[in-house]
């Protein structure tokens, strides 16, 4: 009889841990799915569209492509992506409107905008191969309360070669907000950022990508296209800012110990 007591209250235990254990599991996954459990409001989805220009066909035609992010969980700073992205062809050409190339903010628009420019220049010049933009975004750096995203474009409106361009967009966790140069040096602290660029230059120009440049013909030069990184804060130019084209983007790094008062410490590792 004893026995039987105990076995059954050895069942009744079971019972009731898996009942305790099964509670607590649902508890968490309810938990889970409130606002801000677990949740990353920077949660990124990657987007990837392609399309060709309408009604046209041969080698003289245009395509556009474009790999890059969308935050969910954040529209504005989806829009914010997509306008920096889409701003990097501002330079490729003027559509028949006016209208600038490179203003557009969405993907659609933006392709739109390419395939006038297009035809246009296909009226003017009917050998004219077609216009190519190659867009992406991806993050390179999440550290910090920092997530870093390199956004890059390729454009080609005829001539010899492209033209290749990349712009940073640095996003504190914290405020979800977009942050450029200044608002990580310290006040009055420009001077101090120029001249450990500048020192960063002297140290490329002794690299293998440096090679037989001329300092004279190609003059240091200061940029605001900074990010930081995990090994330093990188500078990254555009062709033709410190060589010529077959050298690249130059992309400076300046460690973060020369930026001892000079970047907020918040921007620091």
């Amino acid at each position: 009889m004893q026995r039987r007591w105990w076995v059954s209250r050895v069942m009744l235990g079971t019972m009731a841990l898996g009942t305790l254990v099964l509670g607590t599991a649902v508890l968490l996954a309810g938990c889970q799915s409130l606002p801000g459990w677990g949740s990353d409001p920077l949660r990124a989805e990657p987007v990837v569209k392609s399309v060709h220009e309408p009604d046209c066909e041969g080698d003289s035609c245009a395509n556009v492509n474009a790999v890059y992010l969308r935050f969910p969980d954040s529209p504005p700073l989806s829009a914010e992506l997509e306008r920096r992205l889409f701003g990097l062809a501002s330079g490729l050409s003027d559509s028949p409107d006016g209208n600038a190339i490179g203003q557009a903010t969405s993907f659609d628009v933006f392709a739109d905008q390419v395939f006038a420019a297009s035809r246009s220049a296909r009226r003017s010049v009917p050998e004219m191969p077609g216009f190519e933009a190659d867009l992406k975004a991806e993050v390179v750096a999440d550290h910090d309360d920092l997530l870093v995203i390199e956004l890059d474009g390729y454009l080609y409106s005829g001539g010899a070669h492209g033209m290749p361009l990349t712009s940073y967009m640095v996003i504190e966790r914290d405020t979800q907000r977009v942050v450029d140069l200044d608002d990580m040096l310290l006040p009055g602290q420009r001077p101090a950022y120029e001249a450990a660029l500048e020192r960063a230059h002297r140290r490329w120009l002794q690299t293998d990508q440096a090679s037989g440049l001329s300092e004279l013909q190609w003059p240091f030069t200061t940029s605001d296209n900074a990010a930081p990184l995990n090994e330093g804060l990188a500078i990254k130019y555009q062709v033709y800012d410190l060589a010529p084209y077959a050298v690249g983007q130059p992309t400076l790094m300046i460690p973060y110990a020369e930026l001892e008062g000079v970047v907020k410490p918040q921007y620091l590792p």
